[in-house]
């Protein structure tokens, strides 16, 4: 009972506070001119239209946050499948014709890791011949060779990953310079 009794007395002075603004607001527009009240309808609608405009971008920055969180929740997943098909793709360039058998089990493997990721849309990056670009490719190595164009992936030594076509992996490549 006591409790109740002490929250109507915290909650009247609050009241009192708010009502005694009100007066004091209502005095003052009560000494302004006509032309004063205009300017203060005005700054009044302008405050409104700029806060509705910052709540529409807070929403729009929002919803493309949630967006973006949600397109690339995957990347932690293929970071951890990287190196399983890596792995894989070392032990086919390594193994020799006489394991063919296993060579066949490694590639089945390999393209069912391949397709599920593509399902995600997480796609391998293959530059060999293409113009070098170090947002997709890091290059470990340079060569000369003068039949080729200058700044072309030369070779791959290992393939790069994109999702949704951001990279997550530069490839390593090794990159042609004439001197």
């Amino acid at each position: 009972m006591k409790e109740n009794e002490e929250e109507k007395v915290e909650q009247e002075p609050a009241a009192e506070n708010q009502e005694n603004e009100e007066k004091a607001n209502s005095e003052e527009l009560n000494n302004l001119t006509y032309e004063e009240l205009l300017e203060k309808v005005d700054s009044l609608k302008e405050d409104a239209l700029r806060s509705a405009a910052e709540l529409e971008n807070h929403k729009k920055r929002t919803a493309n946050e949630l967006i973006n969180a949600l397109k690339y929740a995957n990347s932690e997943l293929l970071m951890s499948l990287i190196p399983s098909i890596t792995s894989l793709e070392k032990a086919l360039d390594n193994s020799e014709d006489e394991k063919k058998i296993d060579r066949e089990g490694i590639l089945l493997i390999l393209d069912s890791f391949e397709k599920t990721l593509e399902n995600f849309n997480i796609v391998p990056i293959k530059p060999t011949g293409e113009d070098f670009d170090p947002e997709k490719h890091e290059a470990v190595s340079t060569v000369n060779n003068s039949g080729e164009k200058d700044n072309i992936v030369s070779s791959t030594l290992e393939r790069g990953w994109s999702l949704n076509e951001r990279v997550i992996k530069p490839a390593l490549v090794v990159v042609n310079k004439n001197n």
